[in-house]
């Protein structure tokens, strides 16, 4: 509906004046009792039409609501440049602290004139500020995603930047044993210093967190493509050269990256929701000599098998017995008393306790089923069945 036929409605009429009586409004303040209608008008534009209509008169010097608080748009715009200086993005979003005597003001006003038509004072100065900063600088709008957040706090007329992360993802090998995923003060580096520390530096940032989906033992390798994230804390840098970063990465011989690239916060919880197969090359040493009519016995552990939580791993993870599946299993032997495993498993499974039963925590096993002690001498991540 147009703004001249709903302003020509008798009661809107009077709640426009009432309004006015009760509160001096600036134009920006006036239209935004309004804003529903003709969405396409600025609240500056609505507000001049309906004090044509009404035949007002001029606004007054102060506004009697905001308090001249969108007249200082501008200013409100030079803080959050001095702020925003020495960060690169690409995208903002703009947030405010209400002032509460404004909130007050707003509230009571509309008992008089009604909310249904009406914006709130924070959400229209949040859009003006963030159109502004948006034509000066370049950017683009992004209230889901932003690259940085401009604060705006009406009562103390300060401004600060938020700085959202800096997402990069990718999937990683890990070429080498005895590292660990994530940083631990027991090795002097892990998956996550290899790959997070050379793009936090690229970044500028001040620190890095690592998301992986799933994560291998410190003695286990990866040469499947496991996909991770790296989260860059409160980066000045944006612009990265992703594949000169993955060079750098490689380099290090202990672990490369394929596919790193700039992704979204979405991306982390993505992760967090996949639960993938992975196959699996276990090297397997037995206590004693095992025919091949026994080791044909291996073909029972095909199926559902049940872990208790394994000793290993007791005291941070609860108790439990979990079932299992095996897709798949194939053996050979390497020497009398070695064998390979090429095992593909339900995620969640502990491959080393599928190989020595762990005392009973995990049956069936390969250690029952043969009838003699084995242990996983060495593991491979091979392949992870993401999509």
């Amino acid at each position: 509906m147009r703004l001249e036929e709903v302003v020509s409605r008798l009661d809107v009429r009077e709640r426009v004046r009432g309004a006015l009586r009760a509160c001096p409004l600036c134009d920006h303040c006036l239209g935004r009792l309004l804003a529903a209608v003709d969405t396409g008008m600025t609240n500056d534009h609505r507000g001049r039409t309906i004090r044509c209509a009404l035949a007002a008169g001029p606004p007054p010097e102060t506004c009697g609501l905001c308090g001249g608080l969108f007249a200082a748009a501008d200013s409100w715009a030079d803080r959050a440049m001095k702020a925003l200086a020495g960060w690169q993005f690409h995208t903002l979003a703009v947030a405010s602290h209400a002032d509460p005597q404004i909130t007050e003001r707003e509230q009571a006003l509309w008992q008089l004139a009604g909310r249904d038509m009406a914006e709130p004072y924070k959400q229209a100065f949040n859009r003006l500020l963030g159109t502004r900063l948006c034509e000066r600088l370049g950017a683009t709008p992004d209230l889901s995603s932003p690259d940085v957040i401009v604060i705006a706090d009406h009562a103390a007329g300060a401004v600060t930047a938020g700085i959202e992360p800096l997402f990069a993802g990718g999937r990683y090998r890990k070429l080498a044993r005895g590292i660990p995923q994530c940083r631990w003060r027991r090795w002097p580096t892990s998956i996550q210093q290899l790959i997070g520390d050379p793009i936090c530096r690229a970044a500028g940032g001040e620190d890095h967190l690592f998301h992986g989906c799933g994560r291998e033992d410190v003695d286990v390798r990866c040469l499947g493509e496991r996909p991770f994230v790296v989260e860059v804390i409160r980066p000045r840098i944006r612009h990265v050269d992703w594949a000169a970063l993955a060079g750098e990465i490689n380099r290090s011989g202990k672990v490369e990256v394929l596919g790193l690239a700039r992704c979204s916060r979405a991306e982390v919880a993505r992760l967090k929701e996949l639960h993938p197969e992975k196959s699996y090359r276990a090297l397997v040493r037995l206590a004693a000599d095992v025919d091949d009519v026994h080791l044909a016995h291996l073909a029972d552990l095909v199926g559902i098998i049940h872990q208790e939580t394994p000793s290993r791993v007791l005291r941070r993870r609860a108790d439990l017995v979990r079932p299992r599946r095996i897709i798949s299993l194939d053996w050979r032997r390497i020497l009398a008393r070695t064998l390979e495993l090429s095992v593909r498993a339900q995620a969640g499974t502990y491959i080393k306790e599928l190989v020595s039963g762990d005392g009973g925590r995990t049956r069936p096993s390969v250690t029952e089923v043969l009838g003699t002690p084995a242990e996983c001498a060495e593991l491979d991540v091979i392949a992870i069945h993401v999509g």
